[in-house]
């Protein structure tokens, strides 16, 4: 900008010299060379405020812009004919007006990237939440701390939730009547949670009735919707993974198996809400769980911790949020079967430098860039489940969503309002956007399993010693599956029904004040794992996830 600006100073003495006086205004040369100066002045300011970073290189720009049109529209409409006219449109054509529209860019790019780096462009803004669980009551939780936030909606939600949104008794896997709901409410933003809805184009939906929407498209949560895809996903785009063969039969299955050799990790290639992983050494056990689940994805065993880093997207850009980890096996010891999550911690003390930067670099962006190549660009939270093996990272799974339990960690120590992050992703204005701002100090979450969980968790029973558990300091309780029960009390609904989450200056302060937490709260048959980020980085092994 600065070069073109000087370079009009030869043009202007030289029409300076050679325009020859006329009685009409337009032609004086005062006025022409007046207003190439004026250009000039301008495609200098733009280029030096530029590289400032002064945002007020969009007003130059824009003044330029307006400048470089009307001297066209003079050049054309003053020149005489012949030569004259056909030398003054060429001007026109190849100079002014595309320097005009490249200005005009230049300043719809820069004042889209002002209302992005501001956690106040939101403004006042509508926002429904879809699911019920401990990821959504997170979500609700930090999007409720948004002071751009002024109204919060959640469908279906829990009791948890209902103390911060309106809630909405709408099935959230319904595309149409998440879509109706969100146009009635006039919704600026909708933010899915769970997978279930993705998969089943609730996000597509929502987008036709013209509201934003942060998630992943039907066709970009495959990635999550099923294994197999994910998987030729990875090997297109050279994303470093387990060896994997998708199977359908028992003869396949049993190949596979010889192939990679115990511990057998079988994983159901579609939804299965967490549990469809099974990881054994006993051969029987793995054939039968590949039978009951049908088709399967059957892996080689990854040794080494696993690690969940979520990338925020908009189908181009990416941004990661802080590194957790988080317990699938049941019980302490990393024993038992796997489950949806038994608790998470963040941040990761232990973690290599620049392991969310290698991530992005190795994962992430070629995962972003191959899904754009095939048409269905990823706009949402691609969740990258990660094994560090001595061999390197490995990509052990894809999710389309925030993970769960883990959000509830990583939520609770970002700094940056949620609102703005997630509309700026759903917009496709996230290259703008600041980069997020963590919080100090360290969170654990642990959750509180119904009786039976995973196999055949109990519901219907009574929920106590909440207020007791957040008055812990540092301590707060997020609602997962539960209820209210005829007299308004609080009940489990089977599953996971809690999340006690700690907070402290220290690992070892945000773990004790969980644990207290929750040994403050009643639930007959409750139970919890009493081991998480005990030992930072022995975590559970990561083909487990």
């Amino acid at each position: 900008m600065v070069a073109a600006g000087l370079g009009l100073l030869p043009w202007m003495v030289y029409l300076a010299a050679s325009l020859p006086a006329s009685a009409q205004a337009s032609h004086w040369p005062a006025a022409w060379v007046g207003l190439d100066a004026l250009e000039a002045a301008g495609l200098a300011a733009t280029g030096v405020l530029l590289r400032r970073g002064d945002a007020r290189y969009c007003l130059t720009a824009i003044a330029t812009s307006a400048l470089l049109v009307t001297d066209a529209w003079f050049d054309v409409t003053t020149a005489p004919a012949g030569s004259g006219l056909l030398e003054s449109a060429a001007m026109a054509l190849f100079a002014e007006l595309p320097t005009a529209a490249a200005c005009a860019a230049l300043a719809w790019h820069g004042l889209r990237r002002l209302q992005a780096s501001s956690s106040d462009r939101l403004g006042p803004v509508r926002i429904l939440v879809i699911g019920s669980g401990g990821r959504e009551h997170a979500l609700a939780r930090a999007l409720a701390r948004d002071s751009d936030v002024a109204q919060l909606h959640a469908a279906p939600g829990n009791p948890g939730i209902a103390g911060l949104a309106e809630l909405h008794g709408v099935n959230h896997a319904d595309p149409v009547a998440v879509a109706d709901l969100a146009a009635w409410l006039r919704a600026d933003l909708v933010v899915v949670g769970p997978e279930a809805p993705l998969v089943a184009g609730v996000a597509d939906a929502v987008r036709s009735a013209g509201v934003s929407c942060f998630g992943p498209g039907q066709d970009a949560a495959m990635v999550e919707g099923s294994k197999s895809f994910a998987k030729d996903v990875m090997t297109a785009a050279g994303i470093p993974t387990a060896r994997a063969r998708t199977c359908r039969d028992v003869s396949e299955v049993g190949a596979a198996l010889d192939e990679f050799g115990p511990p057998y990790v079988v994983k159901a290639d579609g939804l299965a809400a967490g549990k469809g992983v099974v990881v054994t050494s006993d051969r029987q056990a793995a054939i039968r769980h590949a039978a009951a689940v049908g088709p399967v994805v059957i892996e080689e065993f990854l040794d080494g911790p696993e690690v969940s880093i979520f990338a925020v997207a908009d189908g181009t850009t990416a941004v990661a949020l802080l590194p957790a980890q988080d317990y699938k096996r049941a019980h302490d010891g990393d024993q038992g079967p796997n489950t949806g999550g038994m608790g998470a911690y963040a941040p990761l003390p232990w973690a290599p430098a620049g392991l969310a930067e290698e991530t992005m670099e190795t994962v992430v962006e070629p995962a972003l860039a191959e899904l754009r190549r095939r048409g269905t660009p990823f706009s949402g939270l691609l969740y990258t489940g990660l094994c560090l093996t001595a061999a390197g990272l490995r990509v052990v799974e894809f999710n389309a969503r925030f993970g769960d339990p883990e959000t509830q960690v990583v939520l609770d120590r970002l700094a940056t309002p949620l609102g703005g992050l997630l509309r700026a992703a759903a917009d496709g204005d996230l290259a703008g956007a600041p980069a997020p701002k963590w919080e100090p100090g360290s969170a654990v979450s642990v959750v509180i399993a119904a009786e039976g969980y995973p196999a055949a968790p109990v519901g219907g029973d009574a929920i106590e010693g909440l207020e007791a558990a957040e008055s812990v300091p540092g301590a707060y309780v997020l609602q997962a599956g539960t209820s209210t029960g005829s007299g308004g009390e609080l009940t489990s609904a089977g599953g996971r029904v809690l999340n006690v989450v700690g907070t402290g200056d220290s690992l070892g302060q945000a773990r004790s004040a969980a644990y207290q937490a929750a040994g403050l709260i009643r639930m007959r048959g409750g139970w919890f794992r009493r081991d998480i980020a005990e030992r930072p980085a022995a975590g559970t092994t990561a083909s487990g996830l």
